[in-house]
């Protein structure tokens, strides 16, 4: 993924109620990221940028709910397939543009959104309770096929009029 600063980043809300907060960019390794996703300091809702084919970027604003897990269970982010020991996911959701807000999807993730990270191995957390045999070139596809299936679900792929 291209580097993006923080202007870039704001740009591609512009449209939102409220602007993000946009972390610090200093210490993110941009070479790793297919697509770059934080949390909102108060934890209730999530920000994606992904870029896409044509050099234009996308921003996705999901509302982030966790489940307490009354027993242990494994659970899988439907993005990049890393399987969790519980409460390693979390429910995000995003209003579906052009629906007046009437409509929703939703879908089983990382909880903080690092799916370019666990794909290479590159997070603290223990690695996936079901190892894989593919490559990464094969895990970096999947991933962002599921990445811009959930875009297409949400009318997020292309450019709102004004």
């Amino acid at each position: 993924m291209e580097v993006l600063d923080h202007e870039q980043i704001k740009q591609v809300f512009e449209h939102e109620k409220r602007p993000p907060v946009v972390p610090n960019l200093a210490n993110v390794d941009w070479g790793v990221l297919d697509y770059f996703g934080w949390i909102h300091p108060a934890g209730h809702q999530g920000y994606v940028v992904v870029p896409l084919a044509n050099d234009e970027i996308r921003g996705l604003v999901l509302r982030r709910s966790i489940a307490s897990v009354r027993k242990p269970r494994f659970e899988m982010c439907s993005w990049c397939n890393h399987v969790h020991q519980s409460s390693g996911t979390a429910m995000f959701s995003t209003i579906v543009r052009g629906s007046d807000e009437r409509k929703t999807v939703g879908n089983l993730m990382c909880r903080n959104l690092d799916c370019s990270l666990r794909i290479r191995n590159l997070c603290s957390d223990p690695p996936s309770y079901m190892g894989e045999t593919i490559d990464l070139g094969n895990k970096v596809s999947r991933l962002q096929n599921s990445l811009y299936r959930f875009l297409h679900r949400s009318n997020s792929l292309y450019a709102m009029e004004s």
